[in-house]
């Protein structure tokens, strides 16, 4: 496998590393290298479209995930660079972006319980209001044809919890 000479040593590869995407990185070495797209296909055996997808960050364009962390590994090698360093620095960048997923899907989870406690809160808080007024109008009603009964002559008895509004 031809190997492009002129790249960085090691610590400045894991500091490049430690600041660029993936596949910035492989087209950054690749140019360095003055190699096409093509030719790396040729050297590595991988074809052009995928090379091109890791290049871009489009890592869901490959078939799988085994066969990605390979094709991350054989570019780097071909291209003068650790690919096992490579590989590892992918699998980090990896895990934070799914770290990030999970923690948006957890907080978006916990934003939708709060909402519904609250909608929840509301609705019980209103059917106590509708309750209590449903009750205030029951007694309101049964206190005006109490007196207008009385009023009238058609109720004489007077229970004993309203005596005192004589």
């Amino acid at each position: 496998m031809r190997k492009c000479s002129g790249v960085a040593d090691d610590k400045h590869t894991r500091e490049v590393l430690a600041l660029k995407e993936i596949g910035d990185l492989l087209r950054e070495a690749r140019e360095a290298c003055g190699m096409t797209l093509q030719q790396a296909s040729e050297i590595t055996k991988v074809r052009t479209k995928y090379l091109e997808a890791i290049e871009n960050g489009e890592f869901a364009a490959i078939p799988g995930e085994v066969y990605l962390k390979g094709f991350i590994r054989t570019y780097a090698d071909c291209l003068g660079l650790d690919g096992t360093q490579v590989l590892v620095q992918y699998k980090e960048l990896r895990h934070a972006r799914d770290s990030a997923a999970l923690r948006q899907l957890e907080q978006e989870r916990i934003g939708r319980m709060e909402r519904t406690r609250e909608e929840r809160k509301q609705r019980r808080l209103l059917a106590l209001g509708k309750g209590i007024l449903a009750t205030l109008i029951v007694a309101a009603v049964a206190l005006v044809l109490y007196y207008t009964g009385r009023s009238m002559g058609l109720i004489k008895w007077t229970p004993s919890w309203l005596e005192w509004l004589r």
